[in-house]
Order: structure tokens, then sequence, then C-alpha cells
């Protein structure tokens, strides 16, 4: 059985899922912390994009506070508002009101980057001012990322929409991915929305004809390969020796006199939390919490070392992960 996705219903569908999660999530709460936001559904793409949401609100915020009698490009003062929205970011409550229409659209896009992402890529280039400020929305996407990512890497600083529509037309669409129409539902407790929001289409069983073979065994001499810790320097101690390079990483404020889970932005703590532990908010606070108790940086590593479960160690989470040891512990 596959599913079509119908494009007219995603807006209505969109906003009758996202007030179903809000009904939920606000009978126990008036407002919803950071915390909360960072795990509000059960889908990582639906999370993901509520907080670009909120981080494009604050940039739009932050923007409306420059004027002609200061001067904001000076670095002190792009230090102090950095600072500013950081304590900002740890001290999130958001009521129902403010965050349906963030929800709404989180669901929505989350539903055409999984089953039409060129239909995505028009709803956001037609939202955003400058078509090459799409660029931004990689750290966001966690659908179709690897596809989006070859798109975000020739984007230009003269592409137009239509430039960039085209080059998403000439990458090879074999590549996208194919996400389950039931699972992705179901994530959202919306199982009942299938016949809505997609055109089932049924597919007709072929009998393939019953031909004995032969089975042959050969023997094949065993393959003997070195542990990944010999074969690539894949441990956190391994990559914080290697040369350093200009990263996120570096560009992470320093904080001291606090415990290392409070100095993160809640930007961090749902980087590291999707993309390092699994989604698991409390295996990310039990890891930070055994390795607050570290003597010093190499022991910081390797405790951190523990909680490593295939991490990709050229990364940007890992670089930022590896930061704010080093910002810890220095």
């Amino acid at each position: 059985m596959r599913y079509k996705l119908k494009l007219e219903a995603v807006g209505e569908i969109s906003k009758s899922i996202g007030s179903s999660i809000a009904e939920s999530t606000f009978k126990s709460y008036a407002k919803v912390e950071g915390e909360r936001l960072i795990s509000l559904t059960n889908s990582r793409q639906v999370n993901s994009f509520i907080i670009r949401s909120l981080f494009n609100q604050w940039r739009n915020e932050v923007e409306k506070l420059e004027s002609p009698y200061f001067d904001f490009a000076h670095e002190k003062v792009k230090a102090a508002l950095k600072d500013f929205m950081n304590v900002l970011s740890n001290h999130i409550s958001i009521d129902k009101e403010h965050l349906q229409p963030l929800l709404n659209q989180a669901i929505e896009d989350a539903i055409l980057i999984s089953f039409a992402p060129k239909a995505y890529l028009e709803s956001i280039l037609g939202r955003i001012e400058r078509p090459q400020d799409f660029k931004r929305q990689i750290k966001y996407i966690k659908a179709n990322r690897d596809f989006f990512k070859v798109l975000v890497d020739r984007i230009g600083d003269f592409d137009t929409k239509n430039s960039i529509l085209n080059m998403f037309e000439d990458l090879d669409q074999s590549q996208l991915e194919t996400t389950d129409a039931e699972v992705f539902l179901n994530k959202l407790n919306a199982m009942d929305q299938v016949q809505s929001l997609f055109e089932v289409i049924e597919e007709p069983k072929v009998e393939e004809p019953k031909v004995q073979k032969e089975v042959q065994t050969e023997q094949v001499e065993p393959v003997v390969t070195e542990s990944k810790e010999e074969t690539i320097g894949n441990t956190l101690n391994d990559k914080f020796d290697a040369p350093k390079k200009l990263t996120l990483a570096e560009k992470l404020q320093k904080s001291v006199n606090k415990s290392i889970e409070a100095s993160l932005t809640l930007n961090e703590k749902f980087m590291f939390q999707n993309n390092l532990f699994g989604g698991d908010n409390g295996k990310m606070k039990e890891a930070f919490a055994q390795i607050g108790q570290a003597s010093d940086l190499q022991d910081a590593l390797s405790i951190a070392n523990n909680y490593n479960s295939g991490w990709d160690m050229e990364s940007e989470e890992v670089e930022a992960f590896m930061a704010v040891l080093e910002r810890s512990f220095s």
C-alpha cells in the first residue's frame, strides 16, 4: 500500500493536528517552558521546526532593536546581545495562543519536507526575504537532510528563488528518503488523519514464480578487521587532540561558575539531545551530571565517550559538544 499526499489538505490537517497536540499539552500547564519544547512531540522534525520558528522570532526582535543612535556593529554590543539572547533561551515561557501558530507551521513544514520536498522548498522560499537565507534552514532539517545539504552547498550569494528551484530539480531525486505515512502520523497521535491527508494507492500483488535453487556453500576466508578505535580516531579524546579548525564550536560563548547543563542555550540542548543522545532528554541530563563530576578536561572527555553511540566525530554537533566541555574545564 502506498500513500500520495493531498497537497491541498496539508494546511487544514496541520492545524487540526496542532490543535489536538496543544489541547493535550496545555491541560496541565498554563505555559510551556523551554525544556518541554525540545520534546513537545515524538517527531524530531516537528520539534526542530518549532525551535526554528522561535529563533526566527528572536532574530526579528533583535533587528527591531537596532537604532541609528547606537553602534550595534561594535563587538561589545554584539557580545552583550548574544549574552542577552542566550539568557532568554534558558527562560522560555510560552502560552497556548502564541505556541499554536508555531506548532501548526512546524507540522505543515514537516509534512511537506517528508512527503513533498519541492513544495516545502517553495513554501520556505516564499516566506523568506532573501532566497540565499534558505541556507540557514539546514541546521533544523532532519528529514531528507542529506539531500538538502547538497542543495544548500550549491546556493551562492546571487541565486534567486527560481535558480534554487532549478537546482533542486537537477539533483538526483532518487536520493530523497521514503517516509512511512502511518509511522509519521503515529508520532503525532494523528492516525485518524491518514485518509484525510493521503490518497491510498493499492498496489497489485505480483506473485513471483517459485524457483528451486541449489544452495551451494563455499568457504569464505575470515576477514580480520581492526577495531574502530585502532583504525579511526573516533573517540572524543582522539578528536580533541586533532588540529583545530574554524567551526561553530569556536564561536560558542564562554561561561563560568555554572553547571554544564545550565550553561547551554536552548539551541545547544536541542542539538545535543537529538543528535548525540537519540532524543533522550533524561540520558543527556545524566551525561552532563556525570561529566560535571570530572576532575579535568581529559577526565570529562573519557566520561563523555561512554555515551558515544556512534557519533559522527566530524559533525558540527560533536564539535559544539567538545567546545562545551573545553569551556567548562578550561
